[in-house]
């Protein structure tokens, strides 16, 4: 096994942990049994064990993977997550008996059982933080476009840095450094244009199905996120010990992270963060910069 160190991806930084989160989950479906921890020096950098001997390797590894990963899971709503109640069940209920993967995604994206009641459309995740002509299938479908046009650009982008914001594309509202405050901007909001790190969101995006999303009373939840006030908070660990991905699947969704108490140091975690969901106006949304609660 080898350590790799990736320095692109930040423990403290909402995107940062997702995407390293989304490659661990990545690399374990791959086979053997990679783990991945974080280890302090100015901020929590993120560390692979794995069976890949260099980054080199492993960005190969990724470049070849998203070639061919996840068009059924981009094809199966037309318009977006939100779709009718009865649509997202029947589509839940062919990939329960044919594809577990593409059920895991869609029990993550939408919350069985909570509808809008002006629309009766399924509401999704907490992470998904669209509205108006932004479209999140369509959005993801662009991102993974823009990965395999250049891939071993991308992925060391995202893995190794400096994150240089090499795509004109929305980055669906996970990284705070992309919240364009035009009030205190130089530039016109007509003129200010989207960009995002491609392949940290699509890792991202890959760790959803960590988050998984329910129903409790008629109201959406999604694993991870904590309500305060109205207002939805995501909270995380940051492992200083090696994790599987099962050992991570129960931090992120354990009491102790929820409820930040002491007690998660007994579980090997060097510290929680939490990133507020800002939401504006119908349903737009975008993580604000992170605090260390813990």
């Amino acid at each position: 096994m080898s350590v790799l160190e990736l320095d692109g991806l930040i423990g403290s930084h909402p995107l940062g942990a997702l995407a390293s989160f989304g490659l661990l989950r990545v690399l374990t479906r791959q086979g053997g049994e990679p783990r991945l921890y974080f280890e302090e020096r100015d901020d929590w950098v993120a560390r692979i064990e794995c069976e890949h001997a260099s980054v080199d390797d492993l960005i190969g590894i990724l470049a070849k993977w998203s070639r061919s990963s996840r068009d059924e899971l981009l094809s199966w709503a037309k318009a977006d997550v939100r779709v009718p109640l009865e649509e997202y069940r029947a589509v839940l209920a062919r990939a329960l008996g044919e594809d577990h993967e593409l059920a895991n995604f869609l029990s993550a994206l939408a919350a069985d059982g909570a509808v809008d009641k002006s629309k009766g459309l399924i509401k999704p995740t907490a992470f998904y933080m669209a509205s108006g002509q932004q479209n999140f299938i369509e959005t993801m479908q662009s991102i993974l476009t823009f990965v395999r046009e250049a891939p071993s650009k991308v992925w060391r982008e995202a893995l190794v840095g400096p994150w240089a914001y090499s795509a004109p594309i929305w980055g669906a509202g996970w990284d705070p450094g992309t919240e364009r405050m035009h009030a205190l901007r130089h530039k016109a909001p007509t003129k200010d244009k989207t960009s995002c790190v491609p392949g940290a969101v699509w890792l991202a995006f890959e760790a959803l199905p960590l988050f998984p999303s329910f129903t409790r009373d008629g109201r959406d939840r999604t694993v991870g996120f904590v309500l305060r006030d109205r207002v939805r908070h995501w909270r995380w660990p940051v492992p200083i010990r090696p994790v599987t991905l099962d050992a991570l699947a129960m931090l992120v969704s354990s009491r102790e992270v929820a409820s930040a108490t002491e007690a998660r140091r007994r579980e090997g975690i060097g510290a929680v963060y939490e990133s507020t969901r800002s939401e504006f106006g119908q349903g737009y949304a975008v993580f604000r910069p992170a605090r260390r609660i813990v």
